[in-house]
């Protein structure tokens, strides 16, 4: 393998350990993502790690049984782009919304910049809307026959 096949590969496993360890504690998921990371995103996205993380606990008080699967990763020079997938059960309250004990699926996109083997910067994109409409937050779409 070249160097550069091999740099690719260990930047993409870099990128990776946040979404496969997504049920893991933070410590664990977060690893390799640097203390200075760049979050790029919603106008309210947690600018610095300490608040990403805090966000993520939020989350993952909101959420049980989570699985996690990464369907496919592409890199090029220090960008990853990762398709992967989230399911857990809503066992408690997310935003304003009470535990609604439902299975939600949220496919998520996202784009990391590795450098020396850490996530330098993110940017991410999340099916939310989806959740929300699996927990009742938000009435599903039915297409007019």
């Amino acid at each position: 393998m070249s160097d550069e096949k091999a740099l690719l590969e260990a930047n993409k496993a870099a990128a990776a350990v946040y979404y496969a360890k997504h049920a893991e504690p933070v410590e664990v998921s977060m690893a390799a993502i640097s203390k200075d990371v760049i979050y790029h995103g919603r106008a309210d996205s947690p600018p610095s790690l300490d608040m990403w993380i805090e966000r993520e606990i939020r989350f993952r008080k909101a959420m049980s049984d989570i699985e996690t699967t990464v369907h496919r990763q592409t890199a090029e020079g220090d960008m990853v782009a990762t398709h992967w997938t989230l399911e857990a059960t809503h066992s408690g309250r997310l935003m304003d919304y009470e535990a609604s004990g439902k299975r939600i699926k949220m496919a998520s996109m996202c784009f990391d910049r590795v450098v020396d083997g850490l996530v330098v910067e993110h940017w991410g994109v999340r099916d939310l809307l989806n959740v929300l409409r699996t927990i009742g937050a938000v009435a599903k779409f039915t297409p007019k026959k």
